[in-house]
C-alpha cells in the first residue's frame, strides 16, 4: 500500500533570495524565541498565588504529567527528580497527590499535606504540629508553643510542670523548676534532655529548663534578668530554693571556690548578699554537709531546683551585652 508521505515546510536557497549565513541567522532567532514561550509558560518563583499560599494556575505535572503551555512533558517525580525537555520536574509532592509539582511556598509556608489544590497551606512559624518543618519531627509538646518557627516551653521547665513563681501569667518570663542533677556548674551548657522531679535526673542544672529557656542570671543576662520581673519579697516567698547562676554576695566569679548560689524561695538561708536584691540576697544553702556554691552545686532534696528564665523575643541566650 502506498503512504502518503508527510508533508514538511522547507526554505530554498531560490525561493528566499538570502545568503546562507542570513538564513542560518533567522533560524538561531527563531530557536532563541522558542526556548523564551516555553520558559515564560512556567509560574514565576515570585507568583504572589504560589507566594501566598494558592495554587498555581497552571502547574507542572509530576509523574505523567505535562508541564503548563508548549514547555514539554515534566520529570518523574521526586524531591530531587529532573524536568524533562523543558517541563517542571516532579516532586514527593506529586507523587502523592497524582502527579500534581511541588508548589513553591514562601520561606514561613509550606505545603506539608502534598496536595497543591489548598496551597502551601502551614504556617511554619505559628504551627504546633509543624514548628518551623513538615512531619513529626517539627511538633511542639503539649507545654510548648511555636513562636516565630521555634518550639518554647509555655511552663519554663524541662519536664512541664513549673513550682514556682505562679501562677503562669503574672510570671510569664521566670519560673522555678525543681530537679535533681550531680555536683556540676550553674552554667554549665544545657545537652538538650528533658528532666526534672517529673521526669529524670538532670546531667546539668540547665537541662531542668524548658525549651527557649536558660538558668536565670547566665552571663550575657545578668541578676537584673531576676530583679525585675520579681521583688525581694516576691523572691524570698517562694516554696523550695531555686538557685540563679551568680554568688549571693557578689556575683562574680561563678567558679567551685566562689560565694554561694544566689536563691529564690522560702528554702534558701538569708545571708543578705548584694548580687541580685542589694543587703537580700538569698543563698542556695548545704546539702549533707555540703556548701553549694555557683560553680559547683548540687540538688538531691525534693522542693529544690533552679530558676529558669526566658529570654525576650527575638533575643537567644547570652546575646545581650
Amino acid at each position: 500500500m502506498l503512504r502518503a508521505r508527510p508533508q514538511r515546510m522547507t526554505i530554498s536557497p531560490q525561493s528566499s533570495g538570502r545568503s546562507a549565513s542570513a538564513r542560518r541567522g533567522s533560524r538561531v532567532v527563531w530557536l532563541l524565541a522558542s526556548v523564551a514561550i516555553g520558559a515564560c509558560s512556567l509560574i514565576a518563583p515570585d507568583d504572589p498565588h504560589y507566594l501566598s499560599g494558592a495554587p498555581p494556575a497552571n502547574g507542572g505535572g509530576g509523574e505523567g504529567g505535562e508541564a503548563a503551555g508548549d514547555s514539554g512533558a515534566a520529570g518523574a517525580s521526586g524531591s530531587t527528580a529532573r524536568a524533562g525537555d523543558g517541563g517542571a520536574a516532579g516532586s514527593d509532592a506529586g507523587a502523592a497527590n497524582g502527579g500534581e509539582a511541588a508548589l513553591i511556598c514562601r520561606d514561613d509556608l509550606a505545603d506539608c499535606n502534598g496536595v497543591a489544590d489548598d496551597g502551601c497551606e502551614v504556617d511554619l512559624s505559628a504551627s504546633h504540629e509543624n514548628c518551623g518543618g513538615c512531619g513529626k519531627a517539627f511538633a511542639c509538646t503539649a507545654d510548648q508553643a511555636c513562636e516565630l518557627g521555634a518550639c518554647i516551653s509555655l511552663s519554663g521547665c524541662s519536664d512541664g510542670g513549673r513550682e514556682g513563681f505562679l501562677p503562669i501569667d503574672a510570671y510569664p518570663r521566670l519560673a522555678g523548676c525543681t530537679a535533681k542533677w550531680p555536683r556540676g556548674s550553674l552554667r554549665a551548657a544545657k545537652t538538650g534532655a528533658a528532666c526534672g522531679f517529673a521526669l529524670a535526673l538532670c546531667a546539668v542544672p540547665a537541662d531542668a529548663c524548658g525549651a527557649g529557656w536558660h538558668v536565670c542570671a547566665s552571663p550575657g543576662y545578668g541578676p537584673k534578668e531576676v530583679s525585675e520581673q520579681a521583688s525581694a519579697e516576691e523572691c524570698a516567698a517562694q516554696p523550695g530554693a531555686f538557685a540563679a547562676a551568680v554568688g549571693d554576695q557578689f556575683c562574680e566569679p561563678c567558679s567551685d571556690s566562689s560565694d554561694g548560689a544566689a536563691c529564690c524561695g522560702d528554702g534558701c538561708v538569708q545571708q543578705y548578699g548584694n548580687c541580685i536584691y542589694p543587703g537580700m540576697t538569698a543563698w542556695f544553702g548545704t546539702i549533707n554537709g555540703y556548701k553549694n556554691v555557683c560553680g559547683a552545686i548540687e540538688s538531691n532534696f525534693d522542693g529544690r531546683g533552679v530558676l529558669c528564665c526566658r529570654a525576650p523575643r527575638g533575643v537567644s541566650a547570652h546575646a545581650k551585652p
